[in-house]
């Protein structure tokens, strides 16, 4: 009995370790555990004593519990002062362009060389942004001219000076 609720609490701590840990590593090993102590619930000798009801009553315990700790450590762990630390809480200034036509037409100046991508200033955005050049190369400082938003995919051509 002692290690099957060794187990599942290795199995939570390994899954609550994961929000810090990416990977899935942890995460894995963590399903892994808890799975083995249910299946350990009805298969060790330790609980030959027991009914399959209550073994299938300890295997429900230790399921609902385990579901309530990882989510109640998901819901509050950006409180912690750990989660503080490692959750982004500044907001981007500008605004990013979902589907906006708005901007097709626009004008503004390559701040890196687009190979297709790279960055540009345009009026109205942030500081500057990620763009793709609608054709291959375009120079550092050239104009550019918005030519389709797809989403947040902004499409540009350079602008020849006539």
């Amino acid at each position: 009995m002692v290690l099957i609720v060794i187990l599942a609490l290795a199995g939570v701590l390994f899954i609550a370790l994961e929000v810090i840990l990416p990977g899935m590593v942890l995460g894995i090993a963590g399903g892994i555990a808890i799975a083995t102590s249910l299946v350990m619930t009805f298969t060790t000798s330790d609980l030959e004593g027991m009914s399959f009801g209550l073994r299938t009553l300890i295997a429900a315990g230790i399921l609902l519990g385990s579901l309530t700790v990882i989510g109640i450590w998901l819901k509050y762990f950006d409180r912690t002062s750990i989660g503080r630390r490692l959750v982004l809480g500044s907001e981007i200034d500008g605004k990013v362009p979902m589907g906006d036509d708005s901007l097709v037409g626009t004008t503004g100046i390559a701040k890196t060389d687009l190979r297709p991508s790279g960055r540009v200033e345009i009026p109205g955005l942030s500081k500057s942004c990620d763009v793709i050049a609608e054709t291959g190369f375009i120079e550092r400082g050239s104009t550019i001219e918005v030519v389709k938003v797809d989403g947040r995919r902004i499409v540009v051509r350079g602008v020849s000076a006539a």
